[in-house]
């Protein structure tokens, strides 16, 4: 038994004092590597002809530069755009039903449906599907005012008497 524990012994002695291996490699190995990444991560110069991008967006793939719409062509859209907003404002503002106006506190309140709103709340409303947000910019006792993006539009205040 005590040969054997001797043995035992030796082995794992020896084993420790053997050198360990390394993961990492010798530096003349290391350098191709290191030499390949700091060609990868170098900057890239670009030739004249390509500094300006390409717009992928072109059929021709022709340079953004060429491909710029005229003043003209931005201001129609422009126009359009303003157009289409009032026209949706206008459909919006037919929905409304006020109920009718108070003042509390001193500040003017309207009746739109079961809420109570005051100047500069929201009022959403629902067109053809989607959510519009209608902000109250002005409540008087006849009248009162929306806006929707950049267009605003006064409605007057109409209350009928329902029939009994």
């Amino acid at each position: 038994m005590r040969t054997y524990f001797l043995l035992v012994l030796s082995l794992a002695a020896g084993s420790l004092m053997a050198a360990p291996s390394s993961d990492v490699a010798a530096p003349a190995k290391r350098t191709v590597s290191v030499d390949f990444a700091a060609k990868l991560l170098a900057p890239k110069t670009q030739n004249a002809d390509l500094a300006a991008p390409i717009n992928p967006f072109t059929l021709n793939g022709s340079r953004m530069a060429e491909a710029e719409p005229d003043q003209g062509q931005a201001a129609a859209a422009k126009a359009a755009m303003m157009a289409s907003n009032r026209s949706l404002l206008i459909a919006l503002a037919d929905l409304l039903e006020p109920k009718g106006t108070f003042v509390l506190g001193g500040e003017a309140i309207i009746l739109l449906g079961q809420k109570k709103l005051k100047v500069g709340e929201v009022y959403p409303i629902t067109f053809e599907g989607a959510v519009y947000e209608l902000e109250i910019t002005a409540i008087e006792t006849t009248r009162f005012s929306v806006r929707y993006k950049n267009e605003e539009i006064t409605r007057p205040i109409v209350i009928t008497k329902s029939a009994k």
